[in-house]
C-alpha cells in the first residue's frame, strides 16, 4: 500500500501535461454556435440541390405510357417467341393432315372404280378386256 502511495504522491507532484489554452471557454459557445450554424446551412444547400424539378407535361406523359409500353413490349416478344416456336409444327401438321386427305381422296377414287370395274363385271359378264375397250371408245 504505501507503494501506491508513493506513486500517488510522485504523480501529484508532476506538472500535467496537457492544459486548455487560455481563453478556450470565454468565447467557446459562440464558436460552437457557428460551426452549427455552418452545417445546418450545408444541410439546406444540399437539401436543395437533392429538391426535384417539375416535370414538363410531355414527362408527364411519358411517365404515365411507360409501363404500358414495357407490357406491350412483353407482350410482342412472348407472342413473337410463340409464333417463330409454333409456326413450323403446325406448318408439318397441315402439310401432314393435307397428304393424308389426298391419299384418303386417291384411295377412295380407286375404291370406287374398283366397285364399278367390280359391278359392270357382275352384270354384264364382261371380260376385262372388253371392259377396257368399252371404257376407251368414245
Amino acid at each position: 500500500m504505501s507503494n501506491i502511495d508513493d506513486i500517488l504522491k510522485e504523480n501529484k507532484a508532476k506538472q500535467e501535461p496537457y492544459k486548455v489554452p487560455d481563453g478556450y471557454f470565454e468565447d467557446f459557445t459562440a464558436r460552437l454556435n457557428a460551426k452549427i450554424d455552418a452545417i445546418e446551412a450545408d444541410k439546406a444547400a444540399q437539401v436543395e440541390e437533392e429538391r426535384p424539378v417539375p416535370m414538363t407535361q410531355g414527362q408527364r406523359v411519358w411517365m404515365a405510357l411507360k409501363p404500358l409500353l414495357y407490357v406491350a413490349a412483353a407482350i410482342m416478344i412472348l407472342y413473337g417467341a410463340t409464333y417463330i416456336i409454333v409456326q413450323p409444327k403446325v406448318k408439318r401438321a397441315v402439310t401432314e393432315t393435307a397428304e393424308k386427305v389426298d391419299r384418303n381422296k386417291v384411295n377412295k377414287a380407286i375404291q370406287e372404280y374398283e366397285d364399278y370395274y367390280q359391278y359392270v363385271l357382275d352384270e354384264d359378264d364382261i371380260d376385262g378386256e372388253d371392259f377396257i375397250e368399252y371404257c376407251s371408245v368414245d
